[in-house]
């Protein structure tokens, strides 16, 4: 049994990773603008576009630990050196 994914697999990885990591970069993007839109003294309305942040950064790390391991996993797969 191959403990590598078999190349049709890293292009799912791929893709997906590549998914989360446009709906984070979205949401941070969002986050950003609040920010600099709301940006009066009360900390609800800072709040809101940090919470926007935080939630855009949890998916784009998800996407870009999936591109990671695809890529990895490719290289272990050709036979080639981690580092």
């Amino acid at each position: 049994m191959s403990t590598t994914p078999a190349p049709q697999q890293e292009g799912k990885q791929k893709a997906t990773g590549t998914r989360l990591l446009a709906l984070g970069a979205g949401l941070i993007a969002i986050g950003v603008v609040l920010l600099l839109i709301l940006s009066g003294d009360s900390g609800t309305t800072k709040g809101i576009g940090v919470a926007f942040l935080v939630l855009g950064a949890l998916p784009a790390i998800a996407g870009a630990v999936l591109i990671f391991s695809a890529a990895i996993s490719g290289r272990s797969r050709k036979g080639k050196p981690f580092a």
